[in-house]
């Protein structure tokens, strides 16, 4: 697919993002005709990107809003503007692509089913807060395609499923167990002094910073000895 925004400028508008998918059933193959406990077996691999546009309308340009100030001339209120807030130097399509093998299995004439996943998602081109600029600038930096992102993860599911008569008529329930994990970390921003306050290049996204503590002090004599102040 390729999609495109009146979102982003005119050179970096359309974004083209393939998608492709390939199984195989391996219980359909000849050596596996006469298993009777495997009724499904399917080894999937996918590799796809998706565009995500979601940004603010027309962050790309440049604007000056006009209000009316407090300060009166000839019986009227002066109207004002100010000077626009700095914009990004470019702005795209954040893309999300995804890499993924997975297991299909089904047992006992499909009763017992299995789904397993792994996969490794690199996000690009992420729409955030560029890098923190001094103060004395006297305004914050603009959002744009700053940082890009690896997300590691994995997903297992097993579920059951049958029916019955229960009096006299057919029952059909179904149960179903999941287990996933992902873990994500920044791989490209720019903050060569690592400020806390801001994506790093090696974070991992819900890390947690803390103290570590020595101890307390026992008494002022192991204070006083414990360092020169």
């Amino acid at each position: 697919r390729e999609d495109g925004s009146s979102k982003f400028p005119t050179n970096q508008r359309w974004g083209f993002f393939p998608s492709a998918s390939l199984g195989w059933r391996f219980s359909e193959e000849s050596f596996l005709k006469n298993v009777g406990w495997l009724d499904n077996g399917k080894i999937r691999l996918s590799a796809g990107s998706l565009g995500n546009g979601n940004v603010s309308a027309y962050s790309y340009i440049q604007t000056m809003s006009i209000a009316q100030s407090s300060v009166v001339v000839n019986g009227n209120r002066v109207s004002v503007t100010s000077a626009p807030s700095p914009i990004p130097d470019g702005l795209t399509w954040e893309r999300a692509t995804t890499y993924d093998i997975g297991l299909d299995l089904d047992f006992l004439q499909n009763r017992l089913s299995f789904v397993g996943d792994y996969y490794h998602k690199y996000t690009t081109d992420m729409y955030t807060v560029g890098k923190t600029l001094p103060a004395v600038l006297g305004n914050s930096s603009p959002k744009g395609n700053y940082a890009d992102m690896v997300t590691k993860g994995w997903e297992l599911s097993l579920s059951w499923r049958d029916s019955f008569k229960l009096g006299g008529s057919d029952f059909s329930y179904g149960a179903k167990a999941m287990l996933w994990d992902a873990r994500s970390w920044i791989t490209r921003y720019n903050n060569e002094t690592k400020r806390l306050t801001d994506y790093y290049e090696g974070e991992e996204l819900g890390e947690i910073w803390g103290y570590h503590i020595l101890g307390l002090f026992e008494s002022d004599e192991e204070a006083n000895s414990w360092a020169d102040q």
